[in-house]
């Protein structure tokens, strides 16, 4: 009976213990080498930095559990590789001998252990891509604005074996197109894009109140379709997959004024990125590819162009003669020489300086509008055309047809001093506020890229601009620049000094 339950035990638990060889013998951990192309790279396996340099070794868990791998390098966009275990170990003939002759089919080893990672993960210092930093020779870049509301039929959702993606088969299964529109959280993409601008210095943190259009652009983006790609594989008889997003980004460039100077749809792939892995994975991938398509962007002839800091300039204009106003000489008849602009992004404010219909105003007010409307103290409107402008000041005349019984005369030579009592004349937030008057003293000069500013504590908004600037007997002072220079900065405003106007719109009066 013993000989026969010897036996029994032989021939079962002997062939039991060689098809599990792979999951007893081979380690738990397996040596894979992360070919990265320099030698300044870092390279993280979940996280946690296996080392740096060209050929870096790294310990991966025999988990049968997707890793996710990020390769680092100061001045390019990271790479994120996925890596897994796709074959059986060596160890696994022992599976066949010699038992497997004997029983057949042999019992399977489906541990963990039993499957080996490939030895390599290979890039190349070309796969990556180059991000160019700021210099003190490009102008500064802040984001205007980001959309990220893409129509049900521009986003799709494919499947694709890992196996067809790795031979660039591209026989995606397309899984259709969303139900309805989708709106992401926006944040994904404006600090994604702030993240860039700042990393790479895009952004001036010291000087947060003077800006100027010789070294200043805005950015805004629109995603105009989105893709998200799901790769999947069978390995080590279990599912995995990771994520893989393509973006089509609408990119445009502003300057100061919110003119338009340059605009172009970018396309961005995402690196791969495990669902196993920690963290907000669509997230990651929808960023990585955002980052993608902006570093693009960026790299783009064109832009390189525009991000050339230019040199201030003085702009060559014909004499303009204009027929003196009669003085105004108190504060109600400044009231009735300030009118409201109204545009079609919003409105702002301007100064009459003759009486025949010649208005003073800031160019940033009217610099992207081609329709442009004055209305008068009394509330009439007028057609206002734009005669000449100084975006270097920030200044622009314009005319309507109209006579008007008061107008600002304005002053060859400075006419005030710090400590004095002034007054701040616009419409402020809404066009029904229209010539509001606020009150302060002027707390300080300012010269920014040889551009003089009068600082005052008088409360301005946005719609103060293109404003009157006086003192208590009604003198034009200045032309109130709040949008430009230090908009919601509480108690600080800025103006351009009204004798500068003559010099920079070349103007005259004939008599």
């Amino acid at each position: 009976m013993k000989k026969n339950l010897t036996k029994i035990l032989f021939f079962v638990l002997v062939p039991l213990l060689f098809t599990n060889c792979a999951s007893i013998l081979n380690s738990k951990m397996q040596k894979v080498t992360i070919v990265t192309g320099s030698n300044d790279s870092k390279v993280y396996v979940d996280d946690v930095l296996a080392g740096t340099g060209k050929n870096v070794v790294a310990k991966m868990k025999r988990d049968a559990i997707m890793k996710q791998v990020r390769i680092e390098r100061d001045g390019y966009k990271p790479i994120y590789k996925i890596h897994y275990q796709d074959r059986k170990s060596a160890l696994y003939i022992m599976s066949w001998v010699p038992f497997g002759v004997l029983l057949y089919p042999p019992f399977m080893d489906y541990g963990p252990k039993a499957f080996n990672y490939p030895k390599e993960v290979t890039t190349s210092k070309d796969d990556m891509l180059a991000i160019a930093p700021r210099t003190t020779e490009q102008k500064y870049v802040y984001l205007k604005n980001t959309a990220f509301d893409v129509k049900k039929e521009d986003i799709k959702y494919t499947q694709i074996k890992h196996r067809q993606l790795k031979k660039k088969k591209n026989k995606f299964k397309d899984k259709g197109t969303a139900e309805e529109d989708i709106k992401f959280d926006n944040s994904i993409f404006t600090d994604a894009v702030n993240d860039i601008l700042k990393k790479n210095n895009y952004i001036d943190t010291t000087n947060t109140i003077f800006k100027s259009n010789t070294n200043t652009l805005y950015i805004s983006a629109k995603i105009k379709k989105v893709e998200f790609d799901n790769v999947y594989t069978i390995a080590s008889k279990r599912y995995m997959n990771f994520l893989m997003t393509k973006l089509d980004i609408e990119w445009e460039i502003f300057d100061l004024y919110n003119q338009s100077k340059f605009k172009k749809t970018m396309s961005g792939t995402s690196g791969e990125f495990a669902w196993s892995a920690k963290g907000e994975v669509v997230r990651n991938s929808v960023e990585d590819a955002i980052n993608e398509s902006f570093f693009t962007f960026l790299a783009t002839k064109d832009v390189v162009k525009l991000l050339e800091q230019g040199e201030s300039k003085e702009i060559k204009l014909e004499d303009l003669r204009l027929n003196r106003p009669a003085v105004v000489s108190n504060l109600e008849d400044a009231m009735d020489a300030t009118v409201t602009i109204k545009t079609k992004d919003g409105h702002g404010s301007g100064c009459f300086i003759t009486n025949d219909g010649y208005i003073i105003t800031n160019f940033h007010v009217v610099s992207a509008n081609d329709k442009l409307t004055v209305i008068t103290k009394e509330g009439k409107e007028y057609n206002a055309k734009l005669v000449r402008k100084n975006e270097y000041s920030d200044l622009a005349l314009l005319k309507i047809d109209a006579v008007v019984a008061h107008a600002f005369i304005l002053p060859t030579v400075k006419n005030y001093r710090v400590g004095d009592e002034i007054f701040a004349i616009g419409t402020p937030k809404s066009i029904e506020l229209g010539q509001s008057l606020s009150k302060g003293i002027i707390s300080g000069f300012r010269t920014y890229e040889k551009n003089n500013m009068i600082q005052t504590d008088a409360s301005v908004n946005g719609g103060n601009s293109g404003g009157a600037l006086v003192n208590k007997n009604g003198e034009f002072i200045g032309v109130v620049n709040a949008k430009v220079f230090g908009i919601g900065v509480e108690g600080l405003g800025f103006s351009i000094p009204a004798e500068t106007i003559f010099k920079d719109l070349s103007l005259n009066y004939a008599n």
